[in-house]
């Protein structure tokens, strides 16, 4: 059994004030519904550019919404005028509706949850990424990463509202319990923006944070701890929002995604994807002045985990493994927590929500498709890569390539994250003919361009991407990566 609190230190919990029509998750204790069979999980997913929906009551993916063409199908055609790469997930309070952001064609699509329907599409500032309803439950504020403004927009209607200077390229916005504040992240700037939401103001800047670049974050439903995550540098910064300032900084890991919260049995546990590790890490944090403590991690099914979400009774946590193309059941009953299922979703997943009551009436299955739902699992592999000579200070340290295929409008989508390599290194990556004889062929040649911190003269590719035949011809067993020498 999970350790418990006291009455007095719950009842503490319990006291914090929800302005929601009913209690969307991360949920305090009591006041989130057990799961139902008119609750629903959504992915985004950027490759099938699509939204995979879930009925939670029984794990079963129910189809996809498709936002658009899948990747490389019409997308290079000038006359296409849907959205491009779904991507971020957020949804409104009474679960009505949900929100899609679209980071190449710069759209916030919402979209009904009773029958799947698009209620408006918005085009706003470059590279559209994270938003949330505030609780009107029709405004969403966009965070645009490309720009130096944070979108305000009528998610019933569409448009444009007010755009509000927010410096540093806002990446993310979350809302307190009682939604008087917002919080907003960025990925050049290392400050987190308060916003009074009555009046859109800038009140203050909480800073000091572990890196400039932070792509997510996630409020707990107490409304008083923000966890950051920093990809970059594996790390969270974790805020107390008592106090507004950092109490301390996680180092969660590589490739550190996005982080959550639940309250289980009068304890506060905090969730974060690490997808190098292929974990979620789990800390306990019970006084948000403190550093949490890490009591040990959730070992994912597949790939690259990366978007998660708790059931509004704190009895589930969902994670999304974004190379795998596969969402994992976490069992939070009792310790350790555990895989319990695993459903096949579109493609290369990136966030996940969870809605309670999305589905009052009917089945809530009009207006899916299968778009993205292939049939056919991603492959995976994790190579050494060949560096050849090497002088410098990290020559010790191994270089590593992921290798993703998975099917792409009648090719295949080959993709490379290659860490811990020479910085602005060229590399080359070959395989095996499966026809030829056994004769090598190379595929693609990249530059691993990104430099890694702490690492002077370590770079990495985050993401390489080619699109040929691969599946039939090659062997992703055969993939091999080589640093190439200069003449």
């Amino acid at each position: 059994m999970l350790p418990r609190l006291s009455w007095l230190c719950l009842s503490l919990l319990v006291s914090v004030p929800l302005c929601a029509s009913q209690a969307q998750p991360p949920a305090l204790p009591g006041t989130g519904a057990p799961a139902s069979k008119s609750d629903r999980i959504y992915c985004g997913d950027q490759t099938s550019n699509t939204v995979t929906v879930i009925r939670p009551w029984d794990n079963k993916v129910l189809g996809t919404i498709a936002l658009g063409q899948p990747r490389l199908s019409s997308l290079l055609n000038p006359q296409y005028v849907d959205r491009v790469n779904s991507h971020g997930l957020g949804f409104s309070r009474d679960g009505k509706y949900i929100v899609n952001l679209s980071t190449t064609s710069n759209t916030v699509t919402v979209i009904r949850t009773l029958d799947n329907s698009i209620v408006s599409t918005t085009s706003v500032g470059r590279n559209a990424h994270e938003a949330f309803f505030s609780a009107d439950n029709r405004t969403v504020w966009a965070g645009t990463r490309g720009v130096e403004t944070l979108a305000i927009v009528d998610g019933l209607k569409g448009g444009v509202i007010e755009n509000i200077p927010a410096p540093g390229g806002p990446s993310k916005v979350v809302f307190s319990p009682n939604s008087d504040l917002a919080y907003v992240n960025h990925i050049r700037a290392a400050y987190i923006g308060i916003y009074d939401v009555a009046s859109r103001k800038l009140l203050r800047n909480i800073t000091g944070l572990a890196d400039t670049f932070s792509s997510d974050m996630m409020i707990d439903a107490t409304g008083q701890r923000l966890w950051v995550a920093h990809k970059m540098t594996g790390q969270v910064s974790v805020l107390s929002l008592v106090t507004n300032k950092v109490v301390g900084i996680l180092n969660t890991g590589p490739e550190t995604n996005h982080p959550n919260h639940a309250i289980i049995n009068g304890i506060h546990y905090g969730f974060v994807t690490v997808a190098a590790e292929n974990t979620t890490k789990v800390y306990t944090q019970n006084d948000p002045e403190k550093i949490p403590t890490l009591v040990g991690e959730i070992r994912s099914s597949g790939v690259e985990p990366h978007g998660l979400w708790p059931n509004a009774d704190n009895k589930r946590m969902y994670i999304l493994n974004e190379h795998s193309d596969t969402v994992d059941v976490a069992d939070l009953t009792s310790w350790p927590f555990k895989i319990i299922d695993t459903m096949n979703v579109g493609q290369e997943g990136q966030a996940l929500v969870y809605v309670s009551n999305a589905v009052p009436s009917g089945n809530g299955t009009q207006n899916l498709g299968t778009q993205g739902l292939t049939g056919k699992p991603a492959m995976n592999a994790l190579i050494n890569v060949d560096e050849g000579p090497r002088e410098t200070s990290w020559e010790n340290v191994s270089s590593t390539a992921l290798i993703t295929v998975r099917p792409a409008a009648g090719l295949e989508m080959f993709q490379i994250i290659g860490r811990n390599m020479e910085l602005n290194a060229t590399y080359v990556a070959s395989a095996s003919c499966l026809h030829c004889h056994g004769a090598r062929i190379p595929l693609v040649e990249f530059v691993a361009s990104t430099p890694v911190p702490g690492m002077m003269g370590c770079g990495g590719a985050p993401q390489t991407l080619a699109f040929f035949k691969f599946d039939g011809v090659y062997d992703i067993k055969s993939v091999q990566i080589h640093r190439k020498q200069d003449d």
